[in-house]
């Protein structure tokens, strides 16, 4: 009756010791999100432009 323990706990450690990275813990770094591009010179982006009524 002590080998199905055994057997159990062997089979445990053996499926633990085989999954993950070997070594030190990490977080992999990302690289930084490129900068957003200046809207060009002499644009005026804050007006839309006007929507026409097709509705009649």
């Amino acid at each position: 009756m002590r080998a199905i323990p055994t057997a159990a706990a062997l089979c445990c450690a053996l499926a633990l010791s085989g999954c993950g990275i070997k070594g030190a813990l990490y977080l992999p770094q990302v690289p930084p999100a490129p900068a957003k591009a200046a809207p060009a010179a002499g644009v005026d982006h804050s007006k839309a432009p006007k929507a026409t009524d097709d509705s009649r």
